[in-house]
């Protein structure tokens, strides 16, 4: 009876660290495009040059209409979500200290600017267990905070 619970025992351990295992995958760049079509957004295709891959889904709100760009990171580790907000402002301004101050408000998505000097509103994911749920829940964490900041970043 003792080798049948010992046996029962390793078993469930075994099932759980597997489930653990599946559930901490990373996803890749086609699986990320096929989640998103999934869950019944309108999918464009911003790059299509293997490993650099990067798509755009269109969201509307009351007042805005946010297109939001998916890509994994170069290491795998990070699914970006990035809203590019226009051009930044060319020298230090009261917008800028303002956006800075919207940091620390809408953590963890942030306002950067990039080198060719866009304003960018983004989200990093880690890609580790995503689910389609939890997918749709950071996209709409980020579209809700670019809404919310729309008077800062808009001026």
């Amino acid at each position: 009876m003792r080798k049948y619970s010992i046996i029962g025992l390793l078993a469930l351990v075994s099932s759980l660290f597997l489930l653990g295992f599946m559930q901490s995958a990373s996803i890749d760049r086609k699986q990320l495009r096929e989640m998103l079509v999934q869950l019944g957004y309108e999918v464009s295709d911003l790059s299509s040059e293997a490993g650099k891959e990067k798509y755009s889904v269109k969201f509307t709100t009351a007042d805005l209409n946010i297109p939001v760009g998916y890509e994994i990171s170069p290491s795998g580790s990070y699914i970006w979500m990035t809203v590019n907000l226009g051009e930044a402002p060319k020298e230090p301004s009261a917008k800028c200290l303002e956006l800075l101050k919207q940091n620390g408000k809408v953590q963890p998505t942030f306002f950067y600017i990039t080198e060719a000097g866009r304003l960018m509103g983004a989200l990093a994911v880690e890609n580790r267990g995503v689910t389609n749920a939890i997918l749709r829940q950071r996209s709409e964490f980020l579209i809700g905070n670019i809404g919310k900041t729309k008077d800062v970043w808009q001026k």
